[in-house]
């Protein structure tokens, strides 16, 4: 594939706030119903976002996305209220191009590849 081709990614770390505890399964179709009401199809098509792991111990996730759809996802997650029927909240903790600079900042739980 042609470099221009590619997407350009940059992932974020986040964490959830929630009373109860929060799946996987259910973090991910929060995110999904969430930002598909939020942007729309369209504009959910053009995030190119993945959440690749969550941590349920202590809510931690990491999410790809694409580079220019970097500050709409961040200001997105910030509006997030409730995740998959119970009453969340969402933080963005850092962003960075690559996972490796992800774990030098100390995110232990990024595990090493997908």
């Amino acid at each position: 594939m042609y470099s221009a081709l590619k997407l350009k990614k940059r992932y974020i770390v986040f964490q959830t706030k929630s009373a109860q505890p929060i799946s996987e399964e259910g973090v991910k179709s929060g995110l999904y119903s969430f930002l598909l009401r939020f942007f729309g199809e369209y504009g959910y098509s053009k995030l190119a976002y993945k959440l690749l792991q969550f941590d349920e111990k202590t809510g931690m996730g990491l999410i790809r996305c694409e580079r220019g759809s970097l500050y709409d996802l961040l200001g997105a997650l910030a509006l997030i209220e409730n995740l998959n029927g119970k009453k969340a909240r969402t933080i963005a903790l850092a962003s960075s191009g690559t996972i490796k600079t992800l774990r030098e900042r100390g995110f232990d739980f990024i595990k090493e590849k997908e």
